[in-house]
């Protein structure tokens, strides 16, 4: 006997067994596609599962213009008791050769650049309740062009052995 499975369902299977559970994620857009350094976006979400390991990812999305292979951040978070943790984080967006390491279409492109380096607590949030966190451009210039969007995922932790 033949059997088949109806196509959204096989597309619904596929897809879900491939990504990974978002517990949140969000993008703030650039203003002006340039992003001047008094702009400091902030992403808020809620923790309630203190036990469960968490990637943090951050997202960035620019254009071929992009002058550097780089991009420094500030990352502050901000943690429900108070608390403030705040790192620097280098995210590389091309290799030597100056080819992107992110996926575009045209001359646009995403990267996702993990930042364990906010997590010295074994990727888990320590206390239930809201964490902030602020992102900031640590460019020695004050202006950087080509620079569309900035956000933050976070995800569960993949299974690592």
């Amino acid at each position: 006997m033949k059997h088949t499975v109806p196509i959204p369902l096989l597309a619904c299977l596929i897809l879900g067994g491939c990504s990974a559970h978002v517990v949140f994620q969000e993008d703030a857009e650039v203003p002006g596609g340039s992003w001047n350094r008094s702009w400091k976006p902030q992403f808020a979400f809620d923790i309630t599962d203190t036990l469960a390991q968490r990637d943090v990812y951050i997202d960035i999305r620019h254009t071929g213009d992009y002058p550097f292979s780089n991009l420094y951040l500030f990352t502050t978070m901000a943690g429900p008791d108070g608390q403030q943790h705040t790192d620097t984080v280098e995210c590389t967006l091309a290799d030597p050769s100056g080819r992107w390491y992110g996926k575009g279409t045209g001359f646009i492109f995403s990267d996702r650049v993990k930042a364990h380096v906010l997590y010295r607590m074994n990727n888990q949030f320590p206390r239930s309740g809201r964490y902030v966190f602020t992102l900031e451009q640590a460019m020695r210039t004050g202006e950087l062009p080509g620079v569309i969007d900035v956000g933050i995922s976070v995800e569960e932790a993949r299974i690592r052995r």
